[in-house]
């Protein structure tokens, strides 16, 4: 048995079987450190525009040394940008877990990596982004929203019982969409400024996130340009900016990009066109995909590509980040 593999299962013991716990004994390879104010950003409520603090979760190694500079991972949740935060219970469909992102970070700071797992602002908070839906390099938002997607938002909504949202309340998401991407820049802007407080290299930070987390991850890294070394988008939907302008360049942070067999209609129909803009522009990324599985799936489940490799979604991402931010 080799050392990766020693790590990795090690990794998904931990991440799996202690993830519903809050604070986790140092034993199983990691600390925390809960509900750092990273930074705000406005909402609207009872009509009035005010600004709430943004949080996160760190995960730290737990024997992570003071003479080190560690690589850094920020991962952000799914929800339709409508639910979900920092210690959300796992989603359910079609009879799949997902892993949460607490279970993400889990998996990887007991490997060496420190994770921050973050909230954003939410639709139903009616965020005020300071992008606007005319801003230069956004697609056109009454487009860029297909009706699949539109579709799975309601879905999200129809779980939190609320009211669906017509073709003219396209604004009222894409609004979070936009506020989504803005919170995760300023994540990643506040940790490069804090990476001495977190023992952290600022030249080697990775993002990652799951159905609308990956989309707020592209958005960050090719749309603001958020100073990343790595992003691995799973299951990415819904996107903010046009990226057959905004991915123009090889030196663009690589991407891992994970979707299922069985995955939402927007997902089939958007990663194809990412990977084709992205191969126009010669950018290093990597296609894999978890057979058998709907749009959520835990991180044991099992994944395949043109490697030829048969491993899990855990393994592939610590394999990718092990690549890309080992110096």
């Amino acid at each position: 048995m080799n050392f990766f593999y020693i790590r990795v299962v090690f990794a998904l013991v931990v991440g799996s079987a202690f993830s519903t716990a809050l604070q986790a004994s140092e034993d199983f390879g990691y600390k925390i450190t809960s509900n750092v104010v990273y930074g705000s950003g406005k909402i609207t409520k009872d009509g009035s525009v005010l600004e709430r603090d943004l949080l996160m979760d760190v995960y730290a190694p737990s024997d992570q040394s003071q003479d080190k500079q560690y690589p850094a991972v920020v991962l952000v949740h799914g929800g339709a940008f409508h639910r979900g935060g920092l210690r959300q219970p796992p989603y359910t469909e079609a009879g799949a877990v997902h892993s949460t992102m607490q279970d993400y970070a889990k998996l990887l700071a007991p490997l060496g990596y420190v994770c921050f797992v973050i909230e954003y602002r939410l639709v139903p908070e009616h965020p005020v982004p300071n992008l606007k839906p005319s801003s230069k390099g956004l697609l056109p938002y009454e487009s860029a929203i297909s009706d699949s997607g539109l579709a799975r938002t309601n879905f999200a909504r129809g779980r939190m019982r609320l009211a669906p949202l017509a073709k003219q309340d396209k604004v009222l998401l894409w609004n979070g969409l936009l506020a989504a991407a803005e919170d995760l820049d300023t994540a990643i802007l506040t940790i490069v400024d804090s990476a001495e407080e977190y023992g952290i290299d600022p030249t080697r930070i990775a993002a990652g996130g799951h159905s609308a987390g990956g989309t707020t991850v592209l958005n960050a890294a090719y749309g603001i340009g958020s100073p990343l070394k790595a992003i691995f988008p799973m299951s990415p939907a819904v996107t903010g900016f046009d990226f057959k302008d905004a991915i123009d360049s090889p030196q663009l942070p690589p991407m891992l990009v994970l979707m299922s067999q069985f995955d939402l209609a927007v997902v089939l129909e958007g990663v194809p066109s990412l990977l084709k803009i992205a191969d126009k522009a010669k950018l290093q990324h990597n296609l894999v995909w978890v057979p058998g599985f709907p749009h959520f799936y835990p991180h044991g489940a099992v994944t395949l590509g043109d490697d030829g490799k048969r491993v899990s979604v855990g393994e592939r991402i610590v394999e990718f980040l092990d690549l890309h931010l080992s110096q």
